[in-house]
């Protein structure tokens, strides 16, 4: 929870702008946060504001503003425990009836989750009386036969031919911008197909934690990921922490290349 003198970081939304603050007090859902020159000027009564700490992302609204201090409802919060990043894939979102907690998330492509086993049975032959050859045929017809099996549930879920989405992903939540306009507490069921190899498509369940409107008439929507089964969790994190290997690879690639194609001294 927020501490009374703690220094945080206030993002607009949708903007981008980020401010330098400190609490000043916490009762309730009312957080008081000051700033040094004052924060008369940079909000509104009425804005989403996110507060940053290292472990906790929470999501504000301003209630009222003087010179000083800048008063701010707090609507929800989001764990930063996992690591989270920007990527682009198909996903599905829509609002369902009940509490998202009585639902269990899912994997719906299971052969995906396995195909590094099986590539791995390909160098151990059971038997000394099977052929190898004959071996990797069985294997190979196989694997052909789960990717089918894999292509045939993500048509039936809708993600085949889903709409690619720009979205920023944990293991406990995703951020994304659609159409649809969502309220705060709403239930959500998210599909999702991510772009691991191969792809590995999820169902899970959250609750919107925040909704901003934008100038594009888009809805930017905060969803925590609500009762999240092991195995989903673990395939989240697998494919966050190799798009984050991904990202880190190819920002010291560009590094080198710029450095090389400096002229020399």
């Amino acid at each position: 929870m927020l501490k009374k003198g703690e220094t945080v970081t206030c993002k607009l939304v949708p903007k981008v702008e980020r401010y330098e603050t400190s609490v000043l007090s916490v009762e309730g859902d009312t957080v008081v946060l000051s700033a040094e020159g004052g924060v008369a000027g940079y909000f509104r009564k009425g804005q989403n504001v996110t507060i940053s700490t290292e472990t906790v992302d929470y999501f504000t609204e301003v209630s009222s503003i003087d010179s000083r201090y800048l008063f701010l409802r707090l609507l929800g919060t989001e764990q930063r425990d996992f690591f989270r990043v920007s990527d682009s894939l198909s996903i599905v979102v829509k609002k369902i009836d009940g509490a998202a907690a009585h639902k269990k998330s899912k994997i719906i492509s299971e052969f995906g989750k396995e195909m590094s086993n099986l590539r791995s049975y390909a160098v151990d032959i059971p038997d000394e009386t099977v052929s190898p050859v004959l071996w990797k045929m069985l294997l190979d017809i196989d694997m052909k036969l789960g990717l089918v099996l894999d292509k045939l549930s993500l048509e039936k879920e809708g993600l085949v031919n889903a709409e690619e989405k720009e979205v920023n992903i944990s293991a406990s939540g995703v951020r994304l911008k659609c159409n649809t306009h969502f309220k705060k507490g709403d239930s959500v069921e998210i599909k999702m197909l991510l772009p691991s190899s191969p792809p590995v498509g999820l169902i899970v369940y959250g609750q919107v934690v925040m909704t901003a409107c934008l100038q594009t008439g888009e809805w930017e929507v905060s969803i925590n990921f609500v009762n999240v089964e092991e195995d989903v969790k673990d395939e989240i994190i697998r494919y966050t922490l190799n798009r984050q290997r991904e990202i880190m690879r190819k920002q010291r690639d560009h590094f080198y290349k710029e450095k090389s194609a400096e002229p020399e001294r």
